[in-house]
């Protein structure tokens, strides 16, 4: 997860570049700043002539997750119109994490990912009729990017960038670069961008043999997977007033792609648990996404903007997103006020399976109860409130703002369950709330 701080609202001269750092964002790269997000000084302060964006964001799950990130992205354009960008963002997870298996009318009992068996002090127990969510959860991440862009020509610009991420059981690490090309008197920008990934995983307690009975607790050592990806966009001034992006992805991710800590529940005819099974995922992945935004000011206080993303992926996985972003600025334009609606939609993965049944056979070869890979729809109402502050001695102007968001997931695919599981609730929906705190200067 990464609740990044919002971007300043750029004039039209510079937008599309910063819509082409957008797009760049989706291959995980990050973007120098435009000349529009510097600050001035007449002073000799530390951040003379330069940029700050600064968050604080808390999330919480019903019943599940909490998480608290703070996030700091610090810029500046040098007078040559090279520019370089650093961001740092810390994570701190705690609460309860569902582990895959199903809801049960007896009592199950579980090892933590130390656990070596069902016996002993580490173990946990799910009591009847409840998710089986591993209530000792807790996680940590650091991640520092940087970024830095030149201008080739008055046209053309480049960007070359890094990004390092570090969990306690997991580091990754990306470069990536891009490059844009200005045409139709700067009224047009074409964009590319390429990216590597490396992720290198050491599950807590060592890593399960796909497919493996839980039981057993057979174990390797530590796993990797690698990803390379592409996008290609074209930014486009429809009007004085309009402005238009359209970009494809595609990526491809090679290695472990398991999720080391999720098993599937092997149940009998009528419904009981008889075992559980280490998930197996396929390992390799590939997905194509489009994206598409328009962002319009209908007058001097009142703007939108509308994005539609469409996703597929050699799993079977296949999503749409539509987001509406309106704004409206009260009269001395000092204060607006910027509500959200964000639709999703996705299908399920071929080898997502809420269970395995005793006897049965898998068609895809692999298996997977992670509610992620399930087909849901979710619903995200959200609202920010933002204040400017006027600059003091030549200083540019800060702002500082508040943003609430609610979200609800649902499952669309709920398989008819055997009769002893009759009136559980399998499919369990999924509600978090998510309230921010940003300050910029």
């Amino acid at each position: 997860m990464q609740l990044k701080p919002q971007e300043r609202a750029p004039k039209k001269s510079t937008l599309r570049r910063r819509l082409m750092v957008a797009s760049c964002a989706l291959l995980g790269a990050g973007a120098a700043r435009s000349q529009d997000g510097t600050t001035t000084s007449t002073g000799g302060g530390l951040l003379d002539n330069w940029s700050v964006d600064s968050a604080l964001a808390y999330y919480h799950e019903n019943g599940r997750i909490r998480a608290i990130e703070p996030v700091v992205d610090v810029a500046k354009v040098f007078a040559d119109g090279q520019a370089i960008n650093l961001n740092l963002t810390f994570d701190a997870l705690s609460g309860s994490s569902p582990n895959g298996a199903l809801t049960s009318r007896g009592a199950q009992t579980f090892a933590s990912p130390s656990g070596t068996s069902l016996i002993g002090s580490k173990t946990y127990t799910t009591a009847p009729g409840r998710l089986p969510v591993d209530p000792n959860y807790h996680d940590t991440r650091v991640a520092f990017g940087a970024n830095w862009s030149m201008p080739l020509t008055r046209v053309d610009q480049l960007s070359v960038g890094a990004k390092l991420s570090h969990e306690h059981d997991f580091v990754s690490a990306t470069v990536n670069a891009g490059i844009a090309h200005d045409f139709n008197d700067k009224n047009t920008t074409v964009s590319l961008g390429i990216y590597n990934e490396y992720d290198r995983l050491s599950p807590i307690g060592g890593t399960p043999v796909a497919g493996s009975s839980y039981t057993l607790f057979e174990k390797t050592g530590n796993k990797t997977k690698d990803g390379v990806g592409a996008l290609v966009g074209v930014t486009q001034v429809m009007t004085r007033n309009w402005l238009s992006e359209f970009n494809i992805s595609v990526d491809r991710f090679k290695g472990y792609m398991n999720d080391p800590y999720k098993i599937t529940s092997i149940i009998d005819g009528t419904g009981n648990t008889v075992g559980y099974e280490n998930e197996s995922r396929p390992d390799q992945r590939t997905r194509t996404s489009a994206y598409w935004e328009n962002r319009v000011a209908w007058d001097s206080q009142v703007s939108t903007a509308l994005s539609l993303r469409y996703m597929r992926d050699n799993w079977g996985v296949r999503s749409d997103t539509a987001e509406l972003r309106p704004r409206w600025s009260f009269s001395n334009r000092e204060r607006y006020i910027e509500p959200t609606i964000r639709w999703y939609r996705q299908t399920a993965a071929n080898f997502y399976t809420p269970w395995l049944l005793t006897g049965a056979g898998r068609s895809t070869g692999y298996e997977s109860s992670d509610s992620r890979l399930g087909a849901f729809h979710a619903l995200t109402y959200g609202v920010k409130l933002a204040q400017k502050f006027a600059g003091q001695g030549g200083r540019a102007g800060s702002e500082f703002s508040i943003r609430v968001e609610y979200y609800q997931q649902t499952f669309d695919e709920r398989l008819a369950a055997p009769a002893g599981l009759q009136g559980l609730d399998l499919f369990p929906s999924l509600k978090a709330a998510l309230v921010q705190f940003g300050y910029r200067f």
